[in-house]
């Protein structure tokens, strides 16, 4: 008889070890329904699951309330807890839940007669208890303040015409802008955005990743794209929609890159309508994971594949306007857009040089897999001014994550000045307002818009419908 070495023994054992752990531990799976039978919910008393600022923005558009917009099932999730499975997070539009669950749970769970398909989405991680970052430093040289009210920001919205429409009286206010992001570190005392606390136009924050409302925490990167849009410090830095009110969504888990992300996202997107939100900007893309087995492929991007690219669908039809980052792979090899800037209804936002409408190297291009053209627009992201989290300070940063709040902030203010305009008359202008709109290419897409030019648009419009009258 062939003896078998001790070291192989003891190295098969401490796999077969190993192996049994690792399939003891939960793991986040992706669990969707096959209905939305028997519900709870009724269609006479969409209060109980939409804030009244949701509903007055479907009455003020004519836009139905529907099953789509129904919580899922709570039989059903009753259901699941009682399989073993804990419950992340659900989501309506998509009528699905990410269940935490160990394997053996989730064969039975798919045994449910209500389920329809599983996906495993990510790997269990413990939620992070952060200490509070390095605090503000609180004094101000003035010898750092320049003459110009827009501070360091000034030709990052000069080159839109965005202190043009600002001139005229219309800097977001009455709009709500939600950022969904990977964390705001800081947001919570840093005095460029004290305008925001004063009167009360933050509001809400919430965390889909650790499943509470510390949103200040993990990542700058939140704080970065929010200054973008929200800063109000004037001779330092203002950004394109201080007037907005605001909601700070973390959905990005900065430990890693899961497809959880992706589920985290989709709830925080339906977060942001639930209460209300107009514009949603999301400096955020996905298509390549820590497990490559949930790689996008490049003819994944049809905006039908993702459940996030899908969910922008459902914020669209619902009178929202959402606006993403293209993605910074263009010198990569993938080089094309990433998820969720494949959506048909949202608006993916590449990037180019402040003072000339070159395309930026790092600028992902398109088209989709089904040929359409991306990204939509352009809007400079390269030497962009963003707030220091740490001191009365500015910095520049470079990126499409950056091109985008530039858009949905400057969407806020053009919104403002037409609010019973809907979601696509506001899109309709800025594309139409973009200097390469009659010859779009899957380079710079529609090109780099005039907001001014959209206002007018705009403007005329509405007067020949006034004398149509």
């Amino acid at each position: 008889m062939k003896k078998i070495p001790l070291i192989l023994i003891l190295a098969l054992l401490v796999l077969n070890t190993y192996a049994q752990v690792a399939d003891s531990i939960p793991k986040y799976f992706w669990v969707t329904f096959k209905d939305k039978a028997d519900s709870p919910y009724q269609l006479n008393h969409p209060e109980v699951f939409l804030s009244e600022k949701a509903l007055a923005r479907r009455a003020k558009y004519n836009i139905p309330v529907t099953e789509a917009d129904f919580p899922v099932n709570p039989t059903y999730l009753q259901s699941l807890r009682e399989q073993g499975g804990l419950i992340h997070l659900s989501s309506r539009w998509l009528n699905a839940a990410t269940v935490l669950a160990k394997p053996e749970v989730i064969d039975q769970i798919a045994k449910l007669p209500f389920v329809d398909t599983i996906l495993y989405v990510g790997k269990y991680q413990k939620p992070r208890i952060e200490k509070r970052p390095r605090p503000f430093k609180d004094n101000l040289d003035t010898n750092l303040l320049v003459s110009n009210p827009y501070g360091y920001a000034h030709p990052q919205i000069t080159a839109m015409k965005g202190d043009s429409l600002h001139s005229k009286g219309w800097n977001g206010q009455g709009i709500t802008i939600a950022v969904l992001d990977g964390g705001f570190s800081n947001v919570d005392i840093i005095p460029f955005f004290d305008s925001l606390r004063q009167h009360n136009r933050f509001l809400g924050f919430h965390d889909f990743v650790d499943g509470d409302t510390n949103v200040f925490e993990s990542s700058t990167h939140g704080t970065q794209v929010l200054s973008v849009m929200g800063a109000n410090l004037p001779g330092l830095m203002v950004g394109t929609a201080p007037g907005a009110n605001y909601l700070c969504i973390k959905t990005e888990d900065v430990r890693g890159e899961y497809l959880i992300e992706e589920c985290n996202w989709v709830a925080g997107l339906e977060y942001a309508d639930s209460i209300g939100a107009d514009v949603v900007n999301s400096s955020l893309g996905y298509f390549v994971f820590n497990d490559a087995s949930m790689n996008y492929k490049y003819e994944d991007l049809t905006g039908l594949k993702s459940m996030a690219s899908r969910a922008v669908d459902y914020a669209f039809a619902r009178g929202m306007i959402v606006v993403t980052s293209a993605g910074n792979e263009g010198n990569s090899a993938w080089r094309y857009i990433s998820i969720p800037a494949d959506a048909p209804n949202v608006l993916a936002v590449g990037s180019v040089f402040i003072d000339t409408t070159l395309r930026a190297g790092f600028s992902s291009v398109g088209p989709t897999a089904d040929g359409r053209i991306k990204p939509d627009l352009v809007a400079p992201g390269v030497a962009i001014t963003v707030v220091s989290q740490y001191s009365y300070k500015t910095r520049t940063s470079n990126g499409t994550s950056l091109s985008s709040p530039l858009i949905a902030g400057m969407t806020a203010s053009l919104w403002s000045a037409f609010p019973n305009l809907n979601n696509e008359e506001i899109i309709d202008a800025i594309i139409k307002s973009c200097n390469q709109t009659v010859k779009p290419d899957n380079f710079l897409g529609h090109g780099l818009p005039d907001f001014l030019q959209a206002y007018k648009l705009l403007l005329k419009s509405q007067k020949e419908e006034l004398q149509k009258r």
